[in-house]
Parts: structure tokens; sequence; C-alpha cells
């Protein structure tokens, strides 16, 4: 991410000499627009997930269905990066796992440790206070055979 962030601000300097006209506020906006679109990189492609993602009002909110058989691995449906809070700073997940194996929700916040909001079968709800910086909600999985339905709003 680090590399990311130097190539972005790299890119606003380059667009500040160029554009001498900006203020600085525009340039700040600009910058943010860049984080937030380097932070979808971290997502995963509709055609790479497993089932069906339908996103809300942005990229950290939504619905995700998907059925797996002996799957091993992680997906990541949902998340980003911003630079300041939202105007709604917390979502409300709730996830369903059925099935054999082993399947954990994980919320990833900035360089804080990951937080299991999710670990095994059965129906769970928590609010995640989403900080500036990075927040993704992953799916990992070990020889899991099952489904799983998540939805955070």
């Amino acid at each position: 991410m680090a590399k990311i962030t130097a190539f972005v601000f790299a890119v606003l300097l380059l667009a500040g000499t160029l554009l001498p006209g900006c203020s600085k506020d525009e340039m700040l906006d600009v910058y943010g627009g860049l984080v937030a679109a380097a932070g979808n990189i971290g997502l995963d492609g509709s055609l790479t997930l497993k089932g069906e993602r339908t996103f809300g009002a942005d990229k950290y909110t939504g619905t995700y269905s998907a059925e797996y058989e002996d799957f091993t691995g992680e997906e990541h449906p949902f998340g980003g990066t911003m630079l300041e809070k939202r105007d709604q700073e917390h979502v409300k997940v709730t996830v369903t796992i059925k099935g054999d194996g082993g399947a954990k929700l994980v919320w990833t916040c900035g360089a804080d440790e990951p937080v299991v909001l999710a670990d095994g079968a059965g129906a769970f709800t928590e609010t995640a206070y989403l900080a500036p910086g990075s927040n993704y909600f992953n799916l990992e999985f070990d020889h899991f055979t099952g489904s799983v339905e998540l939805e955070i709003k």
C-alpha cells in the first residue's frame, strides 16, 4: 500500500506543477479520489468471486451470496480506502454461514489487527466503525463446503 500511496502522491505533485490554477482543497480532493480508486484494487472482481455480489451505495456495502465445495482460499467482496470518515461512519454486518470446514469473516481496518466478525457455522451480526484508511471485509475458507450469505449496510 505504501508504494501505491507514494505513486499517487507523485501523480498529485506532477498534477500540481502542471495545473497551477488548482487550489490546495481541489488538489486534496483529487488525491482523495486517487486513494479511493487505488483502494478498490484490493477487492476481487466480480468474475473471480465464487458467488453473486451486489454493491450498495458504495464499495463498502451490499450483498454477497455464494456456494462452495471443498474451497480453500480467500475472497474480498467489500471494502476500500478513504482519507476521511464517511457520513455514515459505521456499517451493520450480517453473515450466515452454513456448512462444514473452516469459514470466517474478517474485517481488516488500516494498520490495526484484523477482527474476526464470524468464525464457523451460524448467523452473526456486528457493527463495524469505519476509520480513515483501508477497510476490507474478507472471507477466509479452509476446505469449506456450504454457503455464505453476507449483507453489509
